[in-house]
């Protein structure tokens, strides 16, 4: 169930008694019940999280959880109803003591009425809370929540190092072992240090480490191995025994940490490794197992396996991140498991419903030998196992008995309100990514995330976003560097909805919405529907939903005009769909917090939105048809987020300043578009919302006055700031020398404070970036800064010295049109090479069209090295170039980039040579670089793809490749983009003769020229798409086949025509592409 209750009954009380002690509770004549309530609660507050926990195993504390749910949801309600009538009646008072009005305050029937009816809910609740109470006198173990936690020190998940190559498939973790296992064995200063394996539960952490501790490298260098494990709950003297033990000492009759600790410092007299296996809390070295290691008399390693990074951190690890296992390699498992030797017809005729099966438990080891285990007892037919495939048993039936350990534990391990937020991820389709912005808005909206002193409610729900990535529960999405956005593993979102039961609903593709009699349905989940939303009539009756969120449906148009009597909803989502308008009734939902109209196409609120005084997120971004917001939206006073980037809002409505509580305003529109005077807010709206954390300012070029507008601004974290571009129709400036002075003075003005992490600018069309951004003193102005983007900025002559920022993490240039050369003005005149962008870890230049020159400036060449530039760039993993035709040259000392794992370039015209970047490992993608004439010195390089690179001759020292994919031109792509006809010419010379024949370079890199060196050993995989006379040359007894021949694995095909031939281990197919 979403709902933890000792999580939601710990909130509620704080709710609760904030109202009790307040004069709304006695104008509404409702303290005494409430106070009688509050003792209730306490007095069954102290065993609740048992209760909770033990729900699984006993149904008939199952069911009373079940019913305090039930009663606890409409409290909820109740003292929501409560604050909202009690605050208008302590405002009609108020107005009518400042007039002096004659009458009673209760003479409105109205008033009296409300009071009535909701003094007997709430005595009905408390008759309801007394009689479950008394039924707790059944469950004379729920008192005694110590009960069931082991003392023994016995460990339910005992791991060995088992010497078996039984789950060893693949190259994946043959290729892992063999790098950490020269990492290990490296003579080093340090006399001790830890590799932390780190991954989610049952994805093969215990086998790397396995691995590890049974090569022979290891055991050659390590006299004492050691394999213990941890898991969450151990006895410290037990695990100190079992170390001695293993080490081969012998510690009598001691039993206590003060006799083991010395023994085992001395038990470790020779080089030693020590696996820690399943460490859960980092406690378990700093406050036991430090001291006697590192007073050893010799020195070690230290294995940690776990899945909490934190664990890791804390330990001071060198982190390996276990990837997940691919298809090809999760196949081989799976037939290891599931079929004898000798049944390879039949691995012939199940492979294709096998690797379905296989790709559902999405590279995760321990779920492929769950599901090969069920499969073992199944009929060897494809109808048997598509019965699997479909099967709802993947749920948690039958794995629920299998995963325990590697799954349930994880979840049982987190506080309780870190459930609420876990549980609430599994309404999320399948394969669907999430959003760190929205879930931190529907766990607000569901009263998920407790407070803490003064610190904002969106800091503390980020922070549980931190923490479920970091125990390998969510999992971020890799091309979002800011871990913005994330996924849930397919097995983990099965046992959250199995753990969420009949309180929350997932329906789609056509099928109808079913309730449990016994059970109320609180979150409702929809996708793909039809051109109606319709609520089921089963829900409308219980009239409890809480949550109702709407997926992948951009049929629908209408939605029914019923939503008044869902008068609980909480979180209406509604976003991507056809419709126009909302109904009026939406303003009887007075308890809801979040509605998301995202990229629908309302045309008009209705003024009736001004009455959700309980509304925290109202998001519209992407409205195309929205261009007018209504004034009552200023009457939302506790809105703290407001989204509307991408909505074409003529202004907004005068008044924005009054929502003090906003913390995230996304479309912040300066003016107006000139059609009344005077109807759009300027700038100096913003500086009464002293709380913004993220801010977007849409049409500052309007803006006549900046100056101090985000003086007030101290937790400012992310600023967006946007102006109109300046062409107008037919390409023509729309704005003189005086728009431009201005756009300067107005981005001078501005100034934000220095607790800024993420800054974006777009469209800005000064004459040079503002005084703020180029000053000298960047870094010590902001400190925090880690993402940076300059995007169509045209007229900005120089980039500022943006390697002078401590923390920057991601940079992105695109669209300067005025820069012709980049220098020592980007590191910063005054930093030297070796501080500059220290932390840079993505930089990417776009769309440069008259950039010439790269250059770092500030290092000098001594012979073949670069004086002064071992550090710079030191932490780049990621570089980009994308269409910069005029680039001559990478910058010296680009080579000393020691981290970079990836390098793209597509489009650099001119660029006639990438060379010498020895530190280069994962990938080099390069296309369409039309003058490009050699690649070389690649020495540690994984990857390299090269696509329509035409006048490419030499290709030389990767000595570590893997892959290699090429797409030999079939036209002349990208002609429309070469500055030189010169080079257009030659390309176009080279065509027919290229489009028959394969490169001379790639024959000599294949090693079967007569010029050619010994073909590459580490050669896995090759791609080529190519014409079709070239294509036929691969076939079967022609030419070219020779040459691929050795290559275990080769894909061709043939960009002109539907064919394509695949080669794997000797074994060749040539189909139809698809």
């Amino acid at each position: 169930m979403a709902m933890i209750l000792d999580a939601f009954v710990k909130r509620y009380m704080n709710k609760l008694a904030d109202f009790v002690e307040g004069e709304a509770s006695i104008i509404l004549n409702v303290k005494d019940e409430l106070q009688k309530l509050q003792r209730r609660l306490e007095r069954i507050g102290g065993f609740l999280e048992h209760a909770e926990r033990k729900r699984h195993i006993d149904p008939n504390i199952s069911n009373w959880v079940r019913e305090l749910k039930d009663i606890m949801y409409d409290a909820d309600d109740i003292i929501d109803l409560c604050i909202i009538e009690g605050s208008k009646l302590l405002e009609s008072r108020q107005s009518i003591s400042a007039v002096r009005h004659p009458f009673p305050l209760f003479s409105c029937f109205g008033c009296m009425k409300f009071c009535y009816e909701i003094g007997d809910k709430i005595r009905d609740l408390n008759k309801r809370l007394e009689e479950i109470t008394d039924y707790r006198s059944i469950f004379p173990n729920l008192g005694n929540p110590n009960q069931y936690v082991q003392e023994s020190g016995v460990n339910p998940r005992q791991t060995f190092p088992i010497e078996s190559n039984s789950d060893i498939v693949g190259t994946q973790i043959e290729e892992a072992t063999q790098s950490l296992v020269e990492s290990v064995v490296k003579e080093e200063k340090q006399k001790i240090w830890i590799l932390g394996i780190v991954g989610m539960g049952g994805i093969g952490k215990t086998t790397l480490a396995s691995n590890i501790y049974n090569d022979e490298r290891i055991k050659e260098n390590f006299p004492i191995r050691v394999w213990v494990c941890v898991s969450k709950i151990f006895s410290e003297t037990r695990l100190l025994q079992e170390i001695i033990r293993s080490a081969g000492g012998n510690y009598g009759q001691a039993e206590t940490k003060a006799e083991l600790i010395p023994f085992l410092s001395s038990v470790l007299s020779r080089r030693f490794i020590v696996v820690l296996d399943d460490i859960w809390r980092a406690n378990v070295w700093e406050d036991l197992l430090r001291y006697p290691f590192e007073s050893a008399t010799a020195g070690g390693r230290i294995v940690i396996t776990t899945r909490d990074i934190n664990v890791a951190k804390n330990m001071r690890a060198r982190v390996h991140y276990v990837d997940k296992m691919g298809s090809d390699e999760g196949w081989i498992l799976f037939c290891k498991k599931v079929f004898r030797d000798d049944e390879k017809e039949e691995i012939i005729n199940l492979k294709k419903i096998g690797m379905k099966i296989v790709d559902k438990c999405d590279g995760l080891p321990l779920a492929i030998k769950t599901i090969a285990g069920v499969l073992r007892s199944k009929e060897r037919t494809s109808i048997a196992w598509n019965n699997v495939l479909r099967s709802d048993a993947w749920s948690m039936s039958r794995l629920q008995t299998e995963l325990p350990g590697a799954l349930f534990l994880s979840y049982e391990d987190l506080s309780s309100d870190l459930k609420q937020c876990f549980l609430f991820c599994s309404l999320y389709p399948e394969d669907r990514r999430m959003s760190r912005n929205d879930l931190v808005r529907y766990w607000l909206a569901e009263g998920f995330v407790k407070s803490q002193g003064d610190v904002l409610l969106e800091d503390l729900a980020e922070d549980y976003y931190k923490e479920l990535i970091c125990r390998n529960l969510l999992h971020p999405v890799p091309t979002n560097t800011d871990q913005s956005w994330c996924t849930m593993h397919d097995l983990l979102r099965s046992l959250a909805q199995f753990l969420i039961g009949d309180e929350s609903a997932v329906v789609g593709d056509g099928k109808t919405c079913t309730t449990n009699p016994l059970t109320k349905l609180r979150r409702l989940s929809i996708s793909n529907i039809g051109e109606r939303l319709e609520i089921p009539d089963a829900v409308k009756k219980q009239n409890c939903l809480r949550t109702l969120i709407v997926w992948s449906s951009p049929k629908t148009k209408i939605i029914e005009h019923e939503f008044g009597r869902l008068r609980q909803l909480r979180v209406l989502n509604l976003n991507d769909i056809e419709l126009e308008s909302l109904p009026d009734s939406i303003g009887n939902l007075l308890h809801l917090r979040h509605l998301d109209l995202d990229r629908t196409n309302v045309k008009k609120l209705p003024e009736s939105i001004g009455r959700l005084q309980n509304l925290q997120t109202l998001s519209l971004s992407g409205c195309q048809f929205l261009h007018m917001l209504p004034k009552a939206i200023t009457n939302l006073c506790k809105l703290r987020c407001l989204r509307l980037g991408g909505t074409p809002l003529s202004h907004l409505p005068r008044g924005i300043g009054k929502l003090t509580h906003l913390n995230n305003l996304r479309g912040f529109v300066v003016g107006d578009d000139g059609g009344e005077q005077n109807q759009g807010c300027d700038l100096e709206e913003l500086q009464s919302l002293s709380q913004l954390r993220a801010l977007r300012i849409d049409r500052l070029e309007r803006s006549r006055a900046g100056a101090s507008v985000l003086a007030n601004t101290c937790f400012l974290r992310r600023l967006y700031l946007h102006w109109q571009p300046p062409e107008a129709e037919n390409n023509q400036p729309r704005c003189g020398e005086d728009a431009i002075q201005n756009v300067n003075k107005i981005c001078n003005d501005l100034s934000p404070l220095s607790s800024l992490e993420v800054l974006k600018f777009y469209n800005f069309f000064g004459s040079g970036f503002p005084g703020w951004l180029m000053s000298s003193l960047l870094g010590a102005s902001f400190p925090h800064l880690a993402f940076l983007h300059l995007v169509a900025c045209k007229s900005s002559p120089q980039l500022p010295p943006l390697g002078l920022l401590p923390q920057l993490k991601f940079l992105r240039i695109s669209g300067a049109d005025a820069i012709v050369t980049v220098g020592p003005e980007l590191l910063g005149h005054c930093a030297s090479a070796i501080t500059a962008f220290p932390r840079l870890e993505y930089l990417q230049i776009w769309h440069m069209p008259n950039w010439k020159e790269w250059s770092f400036g500030v290092v000098e060449e001594v012979g073949d090295e670069i004086r002064g530039a071992s550090k710079l760039l030191p932490h780049l993993k990621s570089l980009q170039l994308k269409d910069c035709p005029e680039l001559i040259a990478l910058p010296k000392g680009l080579g000393h980039a020691t981290n970079l794992q990836k390098l793209r370039i597509v489009g650099a015209h001119n660029l006639r040579e990438i060379k010498n970047l020895p530190f280069l490992t994962e990938e080099l993608y390069i296309g369409r670089n039309l003058r490009l004439e050699r690649v070389s010195n690649f020495p540690l390089l994984k990857s390299l793809q090269i696509v329509n690179c035409s006048r490419l001759q030499h290709v030389e020292n990767f000595d570590m490749l893997q892959f290699l994919g090429l797409e030999h031109p079939s036209t002349v792509q990208g002609t429309s983009e070469i500055a030189s006809l010169e080079c257009l010419t030659d390309v176009s010379n080279n065509f027919d003769e290229q489009i028959e024949h394969l490169p001379l370079w790639l024959l000599d890199l294949l090693g079967q020229h007569q010029n050619a060196p010994i073909a590459m050993q580490n050669l896995r995989k090759f791609i080529l798409r190519c014409s079709s006379p070239l294509f036929e040359s691969f076939r079967k007894d022609a030419p070219n086949r020779p040459i691929i021949q050795w290559i275990p694995e080769v894909w061709i095909e043939d960009i002109d025509g539907p064919f394509r031939i695949r080669c794997t281990n000797q074994r060749a197919t040539t189909r139809v592409c698809t």
